[in-house]
């Protein structure tokens, strides 16, 4: 560690460059990220209403927040200041591994304050400014802070706050990990999602096939055990049922499959789409209703096409990915279409989802889909237009027309 002088010295330089950070997304390049992020937060988490809140969100955007690229605030910050030192550029990149947990306070020494994450365990000592004459804290309190690797030791990021007591503090440290799991839980997911599409297309050849419905069960059945028995990991050349075995000391039992629904079965063909995001999904007629949109003069080429693409829009059962993935080959055709279904020759394509929405699940406190779809605009960022006299246009004039 540094001698005295010195040490006080790069903790001065390490507030600085703190502050530097703070203007930089405060009043600087990333104003109008922070802003944007600010509202957000503002508006659905009832946050930054008091001190702790706009101090805590502060915080997360600092170091937590990332682009759409994955880049950081520290990260922008020296990307946009060549001017930085080497010393100063490597201990805020050092910055980027910060630590944000519930502490307690073990010892206050001169300049040096020991803290234990009530988390991991782990001890970490921070640096200080102060000569320990004001203390900052007292032995055996517990706080919540962000604490920055500083040479071999730490420093507070920012503000730490001082929390009741013990119960508190576990209360804190129980609701982050309950957090970091839901995390956990959600990347988990996509990951075995994302195997489950890639396995799909190892053994159909494509993530969409079309069969017969007396053939759903059996097909379900084959892709069942080449994805737990047949299928193996590239890197431990084992099959997830091997791995299951070793984990739980057990064979792994399939479930049985569930009865096939008589909508299903009286269905003359059934696809089965293996999404990204959706995962396995049941589509009836699917062919015949992508041929709609495919057709010249679908009155003549597709009978009854009207109830089919009416049950696709309002069936709750049946994803709105199926649209999706018309509306990605043939936009104009599904919006020609959907105006003759809706009745409302204004119909526009940007509005598909809203539509699905509001037939599939509709929000309560919107009776007519133009209320979906003017929210729809808000969050995709049309909002309200201006007409040529500078005036706003008033969306909740329009009468709405529904199928009848």
């Amino acid at each position: 560690m540094a001698t005295k002088p010195a040490l006080q010295n790069k903790l001065q330089r390490a507030a600085e460059l703190k502050e530097e950070l703070v203007k930089f997304v405060t009043a600087g390049n990333l104003k109008e990220d922070f802003e944007e992020q600010k509202k957000v937060f503002s508006e659905f988490a009832d946050m930054l209403e008091g001190e702790h809140e706009s101090h805590s969100f502060l915080d997360w955007f600092l170091y937590e927040w990332v682009d759409e690229y994955g880049e950081g605030v520290i990260e922008q910050y020296v990307d946009s200041h060549e001017d930085l030192s080497e010393d100063d550029e490597e201990m805020m990149l050092d910055w980027i591994d910060s630590i944000h947990s519930i502490f307690e306070v073990k010892s206050i020494k001169q300049n040096t304050i020991s803290l234990k994450d009530l988390d991991s365990n782990e001890r970490f000592m921070v640096v200080t400014a102060d000569d320990g004459k004001a203390k900052p804290f007292d032995k055996g309190q517990f706080i919540s802070a962000r604490i920055l690797p500083f040479e071999e030791k730490f420093v507070f990021a920012g503000v730490q706050f001082v929390l009741p007591n013990r119960e508190a503090a576990m209360e804190a440290v129980e609701m982050r990990r309950a957090l970091e799991e839901m995390d956990d839980e959600d990347e988990s997911l996509i990951e075995a999602q994302q195997q489950q599409r890639e396995a799909f297309i190892e053994l159909f050849g494509k993530d969409e096939i079309t069969i017969a419905a007396k053939q759903l069960p059996s097909t379900i059945g084959r892709f069942q055990r080449y994805l737990f028995f047949e299928r193996k990991d590239p890197e431990t050349g084992a099959t997830a049922a091997e791995v299951f075995a070793d984990e739980f000391g057990q064979e792994l039992q399939l479930p049985e499959l569930p009865v096939m629904p008589n909508e299903l079965a009286a269905a003359g063909e059934i696809t089965i789409l293996c999404d990204e995001f959706e995962g396995i999904l049941i589509l009836p007629e699917y062919q015949k209703f992508k041929s709609v949109f495919a057709s010249e003069n679908p009155d003549e080429e597709v009978p009854e096409w009207r109830e089919l693409v009416w049950n696709y829009v309002e069936e709750p059962s049946i994803p709105i990915v199926a649209f999706e993935r018309v509306a990605e080959t043939h936009p104009q055709e599904v919006q020609k279409i959907m105006r003759i279904v809706l009745e409302d020759d204004e119909f526009s394509i940007e509005h598909l989802y809203a539509a699905l929405l509001h037939y599939k699940e509709p929000a309560e406190g919107f009776e007519n889909m133009e209320d979906e779809e003017r929210l729809w605009d808000l969050f995709d960022g049309n909002g309200a237009k201006e007409n040529g006299n500078g005036n706003v246009v008033d969306f909740t004039n329009k009468n709405p027309k529904k199928k009848s």
